[in-house]
């Protein structure tokens, strides 16, 4: 039989064998030498940011001025504002709200005077309700001290348009789309009439209208 190497045999080959008087070299000895070896990385200069010049007559101020008054003068001078400027089928005052009942030919109007005369400046939302044959729509307003006006009008007919106020408040963007999108109110003059949630091809109904049927055959019927 031939004889078998170490290596064959599954046990390990013989130790090197090294000259008299040398020593072994051992593993942290040649990990030192070769970090020696190794580049030294040069280490980055952080420099410093140009700071930005101070601003001339103390720190910036805020571009939107807070109305005056407290909120009960406020409300009043809302009211007061509104009736003089326009003609209106409800006007009073209830809590900390004005609220308004108007006819959709004067929306826009309405509302650019709310933003321009009276600094109403923020649109928090707008909502609708199906009243089957006629639709209530609600647009709240808040002041940045915390007094709201309600504005509703009610549009007749089972296919709704109202004036968009999109140009007077820029937020009204998305929740005119939702609107549209859920009950298909027609928001005249906006800019990007698209549905928010549901599909924009092969999808004709509104799923928030009292008529719209709750069936799934008859939903996705035209999405196959």
């Amino acid at each position: 039989m031939a004889p078998t190497s170490s290596s064959a045999r599954g046990c390990r080959p013989p130790p090197r064998q090294t000259s008299v008087g040398s020593r072994p070299r051992s593993r942290r000895s040649s990990r030192k030498r070769r970090r020696q070896r190794r580049p030294r990385r040069l280490k980055r200069r952080r420099t410093a940011r140009p700071r930005s010049p101070p601003t001339p007559g103390g720190p910036l101020k805020l571009a939107v001025t807070l109305p005056e008054g407290n909120l009960n003068e406020r409300l009043e001078r809302y009211l007061e504002g509104f009736r003089n400027r326009h003609g209106l089928e409800e006007s009073e005052i209830e809590g900390n709200l004005v609220r308004l009942v108007i006819e959709p030919a004067v929306l826009r109007s309405v509302l650019t005077t709310a933003r321009e005369r009276l600094g109403i400046l923020h649109l928090s939302f707008i909502t609708v309700v199906d009243r089957m044959g006629s639709f209530e729509i609600t647009y709240e307003l808040l002041d940045l001290r915390g007094a709201q006006v309600r504005v509703r009008t009610t549009v007749i007919g089972e296919e709704p348009v109202v004036d968009s106020v999109t140009k007077v408040y820029p937020t009204a963007n998305w929740h005119e789309r939702e609107a549209y999108d859920m009950f298909g109110v027609a928001f005249k003059g906006h800019p990007d009439l698209r549905r928010l949630y549901m599909w924009q091809d092969h999808f004709d109904h509104h799923p928030l209208l009292k008529s719209f049927e709750i069936s799934t055959k008859r939903t996705f019927e035209n999405l196959r």
